[in-house]
């Protein structure tokens, strides 16, 4: 194993954040490999030297930032998305409701209509131009 590695696993290790069955997978191998025993041992100490600092001297650590968004603006964001759903539903239910534009038969000028009929005594299509 990497030293790199086995270090962010001591430290995770001593934080806490490893899963039990890792953590028990972790302990097998610092007990097999003298290595890593060594390595544990000395991470252990400079884990512990860390806490008695932080302990005695809190101020060292830094200051968490919280970032606090003031209630206006979520106010003035849910308003905004008010605004563009009514927006919309307006948007869907005007076009939903007009008609499409009736396309005009009226042809004037020198184009002349026709119609088509069946004639079912001769069994074909008669064209006649309309007046």
């Amino acid at each position: 194993m990497k030293s790199e590695t086995l270090r962010a696993l001591l430290v995770d290790r001593d934080l806490g954040e490893l899963p039990p069955d890792i953590a028990e997978l972790f302990d097998a191998y610092i007990a097999a490999v003298p290595a890593a025993r060594v390595e544990a041992e000395a991470m252990a100490c400079t884990m512990s030297i860390a806490r008695d600092t932080v302990r005695r001297y809190p101020e060292l650590l830094p200051e968490a930032e919280t970032k606090v968004i003031p209630l206006f603006l979520w106010l003035a964001r849910a308003a905004a998305v008010v605004a563009v759903v009514v927006a919309a539903g307006w948007f869907v239910h005007r076009t939903a409701r007009t008609p499409p534009p009736v396309a005009e038969n009226h042809v004037s000028g020198e184009w002349a209509q026709y119609e088509v009929a069946y004639d079912s005594h001769r069994g074909t299509y008669v064209v006649a131009q309309q007046d």
